[in-house]
């Protein structure tokens, strides 16, 4: 397991203080996150902030990714470089990308993945897509399904002198259920559901969006990690 660059544990902390002066910060279930062992950290998205949030008090060596974007921007640009980020591009199949962060996943380490794909416009959830299951079948990987909101007025309240109101919940980890058949295209989307429905259920009932009146399916997909046999990667 390689150790994050310097910049790294200085951004976390200077996002923890600055998060403790402009945030109120409510956060649950960190006692839920493995210690060791690959990990795939699955958020909510509805802001930009979200990501800064699980990677800051998350207690785990993140190898974060940004959309390919971030990394042209003047000093923002820079700054994610320090930070060991790699470049995701949105809105395609970005196989280098999921090349990189299943490497870093099969080395033992941690990522941060928001299954919908990109932000929400009205804070709802929207369905999620299935490349955090994907990367859990192909490496072994747990998956944190983690529930993140409050960051879309943080602007608007800046200029108000208001602090925003942050919830961070962090669920139980979990893995696929593998049958040692190879999982059809129906059930890593059941899977990818189930795991957005874990999402859902620790937010306001308002949020929910795509699953608001999604039935849980009639047979779990999903297990507990710890309880679970881990399951053998499948082959590429």
């Amino acid at each position: 397991m390689t150790t994050r660059p310097w910049f790294y544990y200085f951004g976390n902390w200077f996002l923890r203080n600055a998060f403790r002066i402009l945030m109120r910060m409510d956060l649950r279930g960190l006692e839920n996150v493995p210690h060791t062992g690959a990990l795939v950290i699955a958020i909510s998205h509805s802001s930009f902030w979200d990501p800064l949030f699980a990677g800051a008090y998350i207690a785990r060596d993140v190898v974060p990714m940004a959309k390919s974007e971030v990394f042209k921007w003047f000093i923002i640009g820079w700054i994610v470089k320090w930070y060991g980020a790699f470049p995701v591009r949105r809105g395609q199949v970005d196989t280098s990308a999921f090349k990189t962060a299943l490497r870093i996943l099969q080395n033992g380490e941690c990522i941060i993945i928001a299954p919908e794909g990109h932000r929400s416009e009205t804070g709802e959830l929207q369905r999620g897509r299935e490349g955090a299951i994907m990367l859990s079948l192909r490496s072994g990987a747990a998956i944190l399904p983690v529930a993140v909101w409050g960051g879309k007025p943080f602007w608007k309240n800046i200029i108000r002198l208001r602090r925003t109101e942050i919830k961070m919940y962090v669920g139980e980890p979990v893995l696929p259920m593998v049958t040692g058949t190879k999982p059809t295209r129906q059930s890593i989307a059941a899977m990818s559901d189930e795991l957005m429905l874990r999402i859902a259920a620790m937010m306001p009932p308002e949020m929910h969006g795509y699953y608001a009146n999604h039935a849980p399916a009639s047979a779990p997909h999903l297990q507990p990690y710890r309880a679970a046999t881990m399951p053998a990667p499948a082959e590429n």
